[in-house]
């Protein structure tokens, strides 16, 4: 007969790791979202107030600056977001981590299609605009193209941040507890930075059509455009931002 294995036992953390030891993941993860979602809800509930404070009532800065300030809570939950690091000598990984095999595909190419919106939106509001008619203040156009930028800037250097994060060597189900509270953070980011980025085009665009009475088909695709604005925020809120992207698996 075989000498048997020692049965590995079970405790909540993994400070020096035992190939004979299984770290229970539940309190780590429980930590990480009971940290985050207090984060993200102060934030958003911050960016709402803020709207009835210093704006007009109307709704739709409600909704921009509560989903900004949510954003906003999401970054600064991420600042101590990683896994305690357990004692002992680090490694260093051997798999190449980048940040777009960590998105999904709408949060990778969600700015671009956003700004290939706007500016094919722009193009036909230009050729039809006449001097007669009131026209939308360039100043606007520029506001919601510098804000979709930031936005774009703000997911992409922290899906950097998040990915390149360190990661020390520790117990299997804690590197997998790792990979999931990176994917999770990455997804929401990149939803709400997408959602924000929809209702900053659709701001400019609606005030377009507006100004606009362009002959057809041309009216008929500024709406098209203007109006994909509104089920894009939703996708990138209820599912881009739930859902993420599972970690790449690599050959042992």
């Amino acid at each position: 007969m075989g000498r048997e294995q020692p049965t590995p036992t079970v405790r909540p953390s993994c400070k020096k790791p035992d190939p004979n030891v299984a770290c229970d993941t539940r309190p780590v993860l429980s930590a990480y979202l009971t940290r985050t979602s207090r984060w993200r809800a102060g934030g958003g509930a911050i960016g709402w107030l803020a709207a009835g404070a210093f704006t007009s009532g109307s709704g739709g800065y409600h909704y921009f600056l509560g989903v900004a300030g949510y954003l906003a809570g999401a970054l600064v939950a991420e600042v101590g977001a990683s896994l305690p690091a357990p004692e002992g000598r680090r490694q260093a990984s051997l798999v190449v981590r980048r940040p777009s095999e960590r998105l999904t595909w709408g949060a990778r190419w969600g700015p671009v299609l956003i700004v290939a919106t706007l500016g094919v939106h722009t193009w036909i509001y230009q050729a039809w605009s006449t001097a007669g008619r009131d026209r939308v203040p360039p100043s606007q156009v520029i506001l919601a193209l510098a804000g979709i930028g930031l936005a774009t800037a703000v997911l992409w250097l922290s899906c950097r941040f998040v990915v390149l994060r360190a990661r020390p060597v520790r117990a299997a189900d804690l590197g997998a507890a790792d990979d999931a509270i990176r994917a999770s953070s990455l997804q929401t980011i990149g939803g709400a930075s997408l959602a924000l980025m929809c209702m900053a085009a659709l701001d400019v665009m609606w005030a377009m059509m507006l100004a606009l009475d362009a002959p057809e088909p041309a009216n008929w695709i500024m709406n098209a455009l203007g109006f994909a604005m509104v089920p894009a925020a939703l996708y990138s809120w209820f599912g881009i931002r739930t859902r993420p992207r599972p970690a790449p698996k690599v050959a042992a």
